[in-house]
């Protein structure tokens, strides 16, 4: 039987090549689904953020009003460019309209008046009372018409002012993306560290519950030698169970860290995530820059209250330059027809018209209106820049508060360091005279639980500067 498959595989040579194609394609799909599938899962702060801005109904918002921005624009250029429209219109006039015209208008005895005529009924029609008015009707019952008009603006202020404010417009619309980006990268920075934060207490909590563990097994076997009391294992079994307790509440609140960095992001929350950025001392140290001066052009805030206040200027500009007069051109032609049958509307020719007209207006009284309006935009240009100035201040409070916070909080990391080592050293004392039998287990219960205590308050510290530094950093308008 393998003769006769191998001679089948030699005398098909193709399939048998096709066939290690598509194994090799299988395992190429499906190697390569595993590792999207692992990259997408770990998220370095790096990416968190790039995902954010992606993928965060703020930043998309914020892009949507840009482009609606961009779309008023065009209509605004629209407005400055000629219109062109085509109309046409079918009429039955199922009643014909009348009109009063004056009696005399139609009456020609005059003009005959040097013909003699004196029969009896023109003698009588002539003595007869006259009527004032006569009603007559104009028109045909059906009516057929179509045309085309142009008209352009030739002059108007204010659509000339709108159309100097679009750039402006566009750049305010960037701005505002700006800020929000900033925004999105400070709360999702902020968000990755608490979980960061998060997992190490969980891992600190794992390797205490181990450490008692160990110490609970060597207890309860030197009990049963005889040279511990009951007391002793017991006492760790109550320490071990509180630990367990604190880390089922603390796991509790890193799925809470992580829906929380999701959502900041942007992310659904049922996908999977893995940090994969670590968080120590040398990175709040680094490029701290305390003594920065503050930049007040630096912080995104100003820029848009700066270009608030040009676009209040082109307010201002329009209605000032609104007693200028509109001046407007239009080009327009048709065709129409009016008959008594239906077919006529098809065999009797059209009369054309054809129009051009120049049209001109000016205000000459508004009652105020105009300049009231100046006065408002005069107004808010010096609202903007009360608003700067209020900006300035704040920022300098903001980061005056932020440094000294931050100041704080390395000091408090270092203290936390020192406590850590010293925690760390007595622990290893404890331990030592613990494992000669000149040293009891409460020693070692006591010297962990300060040494969980020290590093726990590490975290806390480490986690309140790199929020310090972030603080700071957005203060000065420097994180990027």
């Amino acid at each position: 039987m393998g003769l006769h498959l191998l001679k089948d595989i030699n005398s098909s040579p193709n399939i048998y090549r096709n066939m290690l194609k598509l194994k090799y394609l299988v395992v190429f799909f499906l190697t390569t689904y595993t590792a999207l599938g692992q990259e997408k899962s770990q998220y370095s702060l790096r990416d968190c953020i790039e995902f954010a801005l992606q993928n965060h109904t703020k930043i998309k918002g914020v892009q949507l009003d840009e482009q609606i921005q961009l779309e008023k624009n065009k209509e605004i250029v629209g407005i400055a460019r000629p219109q062109v429209s085509a109309t046409g219109q079918f009429q039955y006039l199922f009643v014909i309209p009348k009109q009063r015209i004056d009696a005399g208008a139609f009456d020609f005895s005059s003009s005959l008046s040097f013909f003699k005529v004196d029969t009896p009924a023109f003698i009588a029609y002539q003595n007869q009372p006259k009527e004032k008015y006569s009603e007559a009707q104009f028109g045909l019952q059906l009516n057929l018409s179509a045309g085309v008009q142009a008209s352009q603006i030739l002059f108007e202020s204010g659509v000339f002012v709108a159309l100097k404010a679009r750039k402006s417009l566009e750049e305010l619309s960037v701005l505002n993306i700006k800020r929000t980006e900033e925004e999105v990268k400070i709360s999702v920075a902020k968000a990755y560290y608490n979980c960061v934060i998060a997992e190490k207490r969980i891992k600190l909590l794992d390797e205490n519950i181990q450490l008692l563990s160990s110490l609970e097994e060597m207890t309860l076997k030197s009990f049963k030698e005889g040279f511990a009391e009951r007391i002793d294992a017991d006492r760790l079994t109550v320490q071990k169970n509180n630990l367990i307790t604190e880390r089922d509440k603390i796991n509790n609140l890193v799925q809470l860290s992580y829906g929380l960095l999701k959502f900041q992001m942007g992310m659904p929350f049922n996908q999977a995530i893995r940090l994969t950025d670590d968080l120590n001392a040398d990175e709040v140290r680094s490029n701290i820059e305390l003594d920065r001066v503050v930049d007040y052009s630096n912080r995104i805030e100003m820029s848009i209250l700066q270009k608030v206040k040009v676009l209040n200027g082109f307010d201002y500009e329009r209605y000032k330059k609104g007693y200028l007069p509109t001046v407007a051109a239009a080009v327009s032609g048709s065709f129409g027809t009016q008959t008594i049958a239906f077919k006529e509307l098809f065999t009797l020719p059209y009369f054309p018209t054809g129009a051009f007209v120049l049209n001109a207006s000016m205000p000459l009284y508004d009652g105020g209106t105009r300049k009231a309006k100046m006065n408002q935009a005069r107004l808010n240009m010096l609202k903007n820049e009360n608003d700067m100035l209020a900006l300035q201040q704040a920022v300098d409070l903001e980061s005056s508060n932020a440094r000294t916070q931050l100041r704080n909080s390395i000091m408090s990391l270092d203290s936390q360091e020192k406590n850590i080592e010293l925690a760390q050293k007595v622990y290893n004392i404890a331990q030592k005279k613990y494992k000669e039998g000149v040293g009891a287990n409460i020693e070692i219960l006591q010297a962990e639980t300060a040494l969980k205590e020290a590093k726990t308050n590490y975290f806390n510290s480490l986690y309140e500067a790199i929020i310090a530094k972030l603080d700071f950093q957005k203060s000065l308008g420097i994180f990027k």
